[in-house]
């Protein structure tokens, strides 16, 4: 059987409690809360798989790179190594 109740309702009700009662009913709400952990879902960005990373985003992550330092070869280079 679904009621619906308002939290006004609920709220006076729990306030017409005895001190202990109320205590009593805190404490199990908090043991209900603190045995249940927070679901909390991750969402990622789609990122494409063929997009590439500005200068500008890469010098923000990674920092200043030196003028001769060929990012897409290093890259490269790093998976084929992983693929050992």
């Amino acid at each position: 059987m679904n009621v619906t109740v308002s939290l006004d309702s609920v709220w006076n009700l729990v306030q017409s409690l005895s001190r202990d009662n109320q205590k009593w009913l805190a404490d199990k709400i908090y043991e209900n809360i603190s045995h249940k952990p927070a679901k909390k879902e991750l969402v990622f960005p789609h990122i494409p798989k063929n997009m590439k990373i500005s200068p500008e985003v890469r010098e923000l992550v990674i920092g200043k790179l030196p003028e001769d330092f060929d990012f897409e070869q290093e890259t490269d280079k790093m998976w084929e190594e992983w693929a050992k």
